[in-house]
Protein backbone atom coordinates (compact mmCIF):
# COMPACT_ATOMS: atom_id res chain seq x y z
CA UNK A 1 0.00 0.00 0.00
CA UNK A 2 1.43 3.37 -1.03
CA UNK A 3 1.27 6.16 1.55
CA UNK A 4 3.81 8.40 -0.21
CA UNK A 5 1.20 11.07 -0.99
CA UNK A 6 -0.36 11.06 2.48
CA UNK A 7 0.48 13.46 5.31
CA UNK A 8 2.64 11.73 7.89
CA UNK A 9 0.94 11.08 11.22
CA UNK A 10 -2.54 12.04 10.05
CA UNK A 11 -5.25 9.95 11.71
CA UNK A 12 -6.11 8.41 8.36
CA UNK A 13 -2.48 7.51 7.66
CA UNK A 14 -1.95 6.00 11.11
CA UNK A 15 -5.08 3.90 10.88
CA UNK A 16 -4.28 2.67 7.37
CA UNK A 17 -0.75 1.78 8.48
CA UNK A 18 -2.09 -0.26 11.40
CA UNK A 19 -4.55 -2.04 9.10
CA UNK A 20 -1.77 -2.87 6.64
CA UNK A 21 0.25 -4.35 9.51
CA UNK A 22 -2.47 -6.79 10.68
CA UNK A 23 -2.91 -10.43 9.59
CA UNK A 24 -6.29 -9.62 8.03
CA UNK A 25 -4.88 -6.55 6.29
CA UNK A 26 -2.17 -8.61 4.61
CA UNK A 27 -4.11 -11.83 4.00
CA UNK A 28 -7.04 -10.79 1.81
CA UNK A 29 -7.15 -9.08 -1.56
CA UNK A 30 -10.29 -7.18 -2.59
CA UNK A 31 -11.36 -10.09 -4.79
CA UNK A 32 -10.95 -12.52 -1.89
CA UNK A 33 -12.96 -10.21 0.34
CA UNK A 34 -15.76 -10.05 -2.22
CA UNK A 35 -15.83 -13.85 -2.43
CA UNK A 36 -16.22 -14.14 1.35
CA UNK A 37 -18.93 -11.48 1.24
CA UNK A 38 -20.85 -13.39 -1.42
CA UNK A 39 -20.66 -16.53 0.72
CA UNK A 40 -22.14 -14.67 3.69
CA UNK A 41 -24.85 -13.14 1.52
CA UNK A 42 -25.79 -16.63 0.39
CA UNK A 43 -25.92 -17.78 4.01
CA UNK A 44 -28.03 -14.77 4.97
CA UNK A 45 -30.52 -15.54 2.19
CA UNK A 46 -31.71 -18.47 4.33
CA UNK A 47 -33.07 -15.96 6.87
CA UNK A 48 -35.70 -13.95 5.01
CA UNK A 49 -37.09 -12.21 8.12
CA UNK A 50 -33.62 -11.15 9.21
CA UNK A 51 -32.86 -9.74 5.75
CA UNK A 52 -36.00 -7.62 5.98
CA UNK A 53 -34.66 -6.06 9.16
CA UNK A 54 -31.23 -5.33 7.70
CA UNK A 55 -32.84 -2.65 5.58
CA UNK A 56 -32.82 1.11 6.08
CA UNK A 57 -36.55 1.36 5.33
CA UNK A 58 -37.22 -1.01 8.22
CA UNK A 59 -34.95 1.03 10.52
CA UNK A 60 -36.84 4.22 9.64
CA UNK A 61 -40.07 2.63 10.89
CA UNK A 62 -38.79 2.57 14.47
CA UNK A 63 -40.77 5.05 16.62
CA UNK A 64 -37.60 6.94 17.57
CA UNK A 65 -37.17 10.67 17.02
CA UNK A 66 -34.05 11.19 14.92
CA UNK A 67 -33.94 7.66 13.48
CA UNK A 68 -34.24 9.06 9.94
CA UNK A 69 -30.67 10.39 10.25
CA UNK A 70 -29.48 6.81 9.81
CA UNK A 71 -28.91 6.50 6.09
CA UNK A 72 -27.44 3.09 5.21
CA UNK A 73 -27.10 -0.42 6.58
CA UNK A 74 -25.35 -3.54 5.35
CA UNK A 75 -23.29 -6.57 6.27
CA UNK A 76 -19.75 -7.82 5.93
CA UNK A 77 -18.13 -11.10 6.99
CA UNK A 78 -17.14 -10.82 10.66
CA UNK A 79 -13.83 -12.57 9.93
CA UNK A 80 -12.80 -9.52 7.90
CA UNK A 81 -13.38 -7.11 10.81
CA UNK A 82 -10.05 -6.09 12.35
CA UNK A 83 -9.44 -5.58 16.07
CA UNK A 84 -6.04 -4.23 17.10
CA UNK A 85 -4.89 -2.73 20.39
CA UNK A 86 -3.03 0.00 18.49
CA UNK A 87 -6.40 1.39 17.40
CA UNK A 88 -7.41 1.62 21.06
CA UNK A 89 -4.13 3.37 21.80
CA UNK A 90 -5.14 6.13 19.40
CA UNK A 91 -7.61 7.31 22.04
CA UNK A 92 -4.52 8.71 23.77
CA UNK A 93 -3.69 10.95 20.80
CA UNK A 94 -3.56 14.64 21.73
CA UNK A 95 -5.79 16.93 19.68
CA UNK A 96 -7.18 20.45 19.71
CA UNK A 97 -10.80 20.69 20.81
CA UNK A 98 -13.03 22.66 23.15
CA UNK A 99 -14.54 21.58 26.46
CA UNK A 100 -17.32 23.03 28.55
CA UNK A 101 -16.31 24.43 31.94
CA UNK A 102 -19.19 23.39 34.17
CA UNK A 103 -18.87 26.09 36.82
CA UNK A 104 -18.53 29.07 34.48
CA UNK A 105 -20.64 27.48 31.73
CA UNK A 106 -18.12 28.56 29.13
CA UNK A 107 -15.98 26.65 26.68
CA UNK A 108 -12.22 26.58 26.63
CA UNK A 109 -9.75 25.43 23.98
CA UNK A 110 -7.47 22.55 24.95
CA UNK A 111 -4.83 20.32 23.42
CA UNK A 112 -5.58 17.02 25.12
CA UNK A 113 -6.65 13.43 24.70
CA UNK A 114 -10.23 12.16 24.66
CA UNK A 115 -11.80 12.93 28.06
CA UNK A 116 -13.55 9.54 28.12
CA UNK A 117 -10.25 7.65 28.31
CA UNK A 118 -9.84 5.79 31.64
CA UNK A 119 -13.07 7.41 32.93
CA UNK A 120 -16.00 6.19 30.85
CA UNK A 121 -16.99 2.53 31.28
CA UNK A 122 -17.22 1.94 27.52
CA UNK A 123 -13.81 3.49 26.84
CA UNK A 124 -10.26 2.17 27.15
CA UNK A 125 -9.04 0.77 29.32
CA UNK A 126 -12.20 -0.81 30.59
CA UNK A 127 -12.86 -2.41 27.22
CA UNK A 128 -11.44 -5.88 26.50
CA UNK A 129 -8.09 -6.33 24.74
CA UNK A 130 -8.11 -6.90 20.99
CA UNK A 131 -7.45 -10.63 21.47
CA UNK A 132 -10.75 -10.98 23.38
CA UNK A 133 -12.62 -8.88 20.83
CA UNK A 134 -11.19 -11.11 18.08
CA UNK A 135 -12.62 -14.13 19.90
CA UNK A 136 -16.03 -12.47 19.91
CA UNK A 137 -15.84 -11.64 16.21
CA UNK A 138 -14.79 -15.21 15.41
CA UNK A 139 -17.95 -16.50 17.10
CA UNK A 140 -20.08 -14.33 14.79
CA UNK A 141 -20.95 -14.95 11.14
CA UNK A 142 -21.84 -11.45 9.98
CA UNK A 143 -21.17 -7.90 11.09
CA UNK A 144 -24.06 -5.48 10.56
CA UNK A 145 -22.90 -1.89 10.01
CA UNK A 146 -25.31 1.01 10.44
CA UNK A 147 -24.26 4.50 9.37
CA UNK A 148 -25.88 7.96 9.51
CA UNK A 149 -25.96 10.61 6.84
CA UNK A 150 -23.89 13.75 7.42
CA UNK A 151 -25.15 15.82 10.36
CA UNK A 152 -23.80 18.24 12.98
CA UNK A 153 -25.92 17.68 16.09
CA UNK A 154 -23.87 17.34 19.29
CA UNK A 155 -26.83 17.21 21.68
CA UNK A 156 -29.80 14.86 21.91
CA UNK A 157 -27.97 11.90 20.38
CA UNK A 158 -29.81 9.26 22.41
CA UNK A 159 -31.63 8.24 19.20
CA UNK A 160 -28.40 6.62 18.01
CA UNK A 161 -28.30 4.22 20.95
CA UNK A 162 -32.06 3.70 21.06
CA UNK A 163 -31.86 2.64 17.41
CA UNK A 164 -29.02 0.14 17.74
CA UNK A 165 -30.66 -1.39 20.81
CA UNK A 166 -34.00 -1.61 19.01
CA UNK A 167 -32.26 -3.40 16.14
CA UNK A 168 -30.57 -5.74 18.62
CA UNK A 169 -33.95 -6.57 20.18
CA UNK A 170 -35.38 -7.11 16.69
CA UNK A 171 -32.70 -9.65 15.85
CA UNK A 172 -32.92 -11.35 19.23
CA UNK A 173 -36.66 -11.82 18.75
CA UNK A 174 -35.86 -13.77 15.57
CA UNK A 175 -32.67 -15.64 16.43
CA UNK A 176 -32.55 -15.67 20.23
CA UNK A 177 -30.49 -13.62 22.71
CA UNK A 178 -27.31 -15.58 22.04
CA UNK A 179 -27.32 -14.41 18.43
CA UNK A 180 -25.89 -11.00 19.33
CA UNK A 181 -22.24 -11.53 20.16
CA UNK A 182 -21.42 -7.83 20.61
CA UNK A 183 -22.79 -4.41 19.72
CA UNK A 184 -20.66 -1.38 18.95
CA UNK A 185 -21.30 2.35 19.10
CA UNK A 186 -19.65 5.66 18.21
CA UNK A 187 -17.82 7.53 20.95
CA UNK A 188 -18.48 7.06 24.67
CA UNK A 189 -21.67 5.03 25.13
CA UNK A 190 -24.82 7.10 25.73
CA UNK A 191 -27.26 4.21 26.19
CA UNK A 192 -28.21 5.48 29.66
CA UNK A 193 -28.72 9.10 28.56
CA UNK A 194 -29.73 11.42 30.22
CA UNK A 195 -28.19 9.60 33.16
CA UNK A 196 -24.39 9.95 33.26
CA UNK A 197 -22.16 6.92 32.91
CA UNK A 198 -21.32 5.33 36.26
CA UNK A 199 -17.73 5.28 35.06
CA UNK A 200 -14.66 3.30 36.05
CA UNK A 201 -15.91 0.10 34.44
CA UNK A 202 -19.35 0.04 36.09
CA UNK A 203 -22.48 -0.23 33.92
CA UNK A 204 -26.20 0.01 34.77
CA UNK A 205 -27.26 -2.13 31.83
CA UNK A 206 -24.48 -4.15 30.15
CA UNK A 207 -26.89 -5.55 27.54
CA UNK A 208 -27.57 -2.05 26.22
CA UNK A 209 -23.97 -0.85 26.42
CA UNK A 210 -22.44 -0.02 23.04
CA UNK A 211 -18.70 0.68 23.34
CA UNK A 212 -17.23 2.60 20.43
CA UNK A 213 -15.79 0.68 17.50
CA UNK A 214 -12.38 2.26 18.17
CA UNK A 215 -12.62 1.50 21.90
CA UNK A 216 -12.83 -2.18 20.94
CA UNK A 217 -9.87 -1.85 18.57
CA UNK A 218 -11.88 -1.70 15.31
CA UNK A 219 -10.57 0.68 12.62
CA UNK A 220 -13.79 2.39 11.57
CA UNK A 221 -12.17 3.84 8.46
CA UNK A 222 -11.30 0.39 7.11
CA UNK A 223 -14.69 -0.96 8.13
CA UNK A 224 -16.36 1.75 6.04
CA UNK A 225 -14.01 1.20 3.10
CA UNK A 226 -14.95 -2.48 3.13
CA UNK A 227 -18.65 -1.58 3.24
CA UNK A 228 -18.10 0.67 0.21
CA UNK A 229 -16.29 -2.19 -1.55
CA UNK A 230 -19.09 -4.70 -0.92
CA UNK A 231 -22.03 -2.37 -1.55
CA UNK A 232 -20.58 -0.28 -4.36
CA UNK A 233 -21.70 2.80 -2.43
CA UNK A 234 -18.80 5.23 -1.88
CA UNK A 235 -20.95 7.18 0.60
CA UNK A 236 -19.90 4.64 3.23
CA UNK A 237 -16.38 6.08 3.30
CA UNK A 238 -15.56 8.66 5.98
CA UNK A 239 -13.40 11.76 6.38
CA UNK A 240 -11.62 12.45 9.63
CA UNK A 241 -12.44 15.68 11.44
CA UNK A 242 -9.74 18.16 12.42
CA UNK A 243 -10.12 20.61 15.34
CA UNK A 244 -13.44 19.19 16.51
CA UNK A 245 -15.63 21.80 18.22
CA UNK A 246 -13.44 24.72 17.21
CA UNK A 247 -14.29 27.50 14.70
CA UNK A 248 -11.79 26.06 12.16
CA UNK A 249 -13.22 22.54 12.37
CA UNK A 250 -13.15 20.68 9.03
CA UNK A 251 -15.30 19.14 7.77
CA UNK A 252 -18.25 20.82 9.51
CA UNK A 253 -20.46 17.71 9.40
CA UNK A 254 -19.81 14.08 10.22
CA UNK A 255 -21.23 10.57 10.11
CA UNK A 256 -21.32 7.98 12.89
CA UNK A 257 -21.18 4.21 12.59
CA UNK A 258 -22.73 1.53 14.81
CA UNK A 259 -22.38 -2.22 14.51
CA UNK A 260 -23.63 -5.64 15.61
CA UNK A 261 -21.69 -8.89 15.45
CA UNK A 262 -24.29 -11.61 14.81
CA UNK A 263 -24.17 -15.40 14.92
CA UNK A 264 -26.58 -17.12 12.55
CA UNK A 265 -28.31 -20.42 13.49
CA UNK A 266 -26.76 -23.40 11.76
CA UNK A 267 -30.10 -24.97 10.76
CA UNK A 268 -31.25 -21.94 8.74
CA UNK A 269 -34.84 -22.26 10.00
CA UNK A 270 -35.18 -19.12 12.08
Amino acid sequence: MNFANRINYSIDNIERSIVADTPIGTRYSDSQKKKLYQEKEKQLNKFADLKKRINISHIHKYPIKGVSIFSRIGILPSKLVISDDRIKDMCQNQFWTSFRRQRKRTRERRFTRCPGLTQHSSCPYFTPPAKKVREKLDKADIFIALQTKLFNEVKNIEWEYLTVNRLREDIESLLGKKAIIQQFGAGPCQACHPLPCLGMGKCRNPRRQAPALEAMGLPVGQLCRDMALFSGDKAWEIKWIKHFGLPNMTPKKWKVVFGLAVKLPTNGKR
